[in-house]
């Protein structure tokens, strides 16, 4: 399963509800928290509720909580289908915990977006979950970071959430980037997060798939440059090999193995 492409969708906003279920990308996040005002969290739990009863394009389903209302959501989506819970601003394992006891049997992605979910990233990935999404914007605000280019004021903290998500075997998603019309930067910052690590990113706006969907995906080049791997190691118990010019070991194999599948 593929998390190239992320989307939020607003389910303050009826029109971008209704057209979720035709929407082509990897996965979808229903935003029931920065994009609800408070008057309008009734109907928007109303409506997330009917749309969840519908088929999707897109292959998983998640729905990001108010950890505020968690009980209020509860009530209201504990017969709807869906694939995942996604829990904002997570600070400790604590933060966790209570929708884990809610939810037991969903999966659980948190979001890492203040200094103190960064600083305890050892712990947070360590729990059972689905993935580690970053929050630069709300990250930013927390550490008090002029924005530089090339994210350079919180590329630290996104290289920990690919460290520990790595390290406990999770799913790492780089955050959004706001500016939705500038194609140009916006194809710079994918570019720069899956050289991060990152397995994909989140998006707001459906113009950002495709962009993002080529950037997370293998070049041709790299596909190419795999299959000469794989294919000169068939038959051989060698440890290292020249490929193309290349010295390439056992490593460089699993690697190799990973783009290919990687394509879906």
């Amino acid at each position: 399963m593929r998390f190239r492409s992320v989307l939020f969708i607003p389910c303050g906003n009826p029109r971008a509800m209704a057209k979720a279920p035709g929407l082509q990308c990897d996965a979808l996040i229903f935003d029931l928290e920065d994009a609800v005002g408070d008057l309008e969290r009734d109907a928007a739990l109303v409506g997330l509720a009917q749309i969840l009863k519908g088929t999707f394009t897109a292959t998983t389903v998640l729905v990001r909580i108010h950890p505020q209302y968690l009980n209020a959501i509860h009530r209201a989506l504990k017969d709807a289908t869906f694939d995942g819970i996604v829990i904002p601003k997570v600070n400790g394992t604590e933060d966790v915990r209570a929708v884990m006891m809610a939810w037991p049997k969903m999966p659980v992605w948190v979001m890492i977006e203040t200094a103190e979910g960064a600083a305890n990233l050892w712990e947070i990935a360590g729990l059972p979950l689905k993935g580690l999404i970053a929050g630069p914007n709300d990250l930013r605000k927390d550490l008090r970071t002029r924005p530089m280019s090339g994210r350079q004021d919180i590329v630290f903290a996104l290289s920990q959430i690919v460290l520990f998500g790595r390290a406990n075997g999770k799913v790492v998603l780089d955050g959004v980037y706001n500016q939705f019309r500038d194609m140009e930067g916006f194809a710079a910052e994918c570019e720069q997060g899956r050289s991060l690590g990152f397995d994909g990113k989140t998006l707001i706006h459906p113009d950002q798939v495709a962009p993002c969907e080529q950037a997370f995906g293998p070049s041709p080049d790299e596909i190419a440059w795999a299959k000469a791997v794989v294919a000169a190691f068939e038959g051989t118990d060698a440890g290292l090999l020249a490929v193309n010019g290349e010295m390439v070991e056992r490593l460089h194999l699993d690697q190799a193995k990973t783009l290919l599948s990687s394509r879906g």
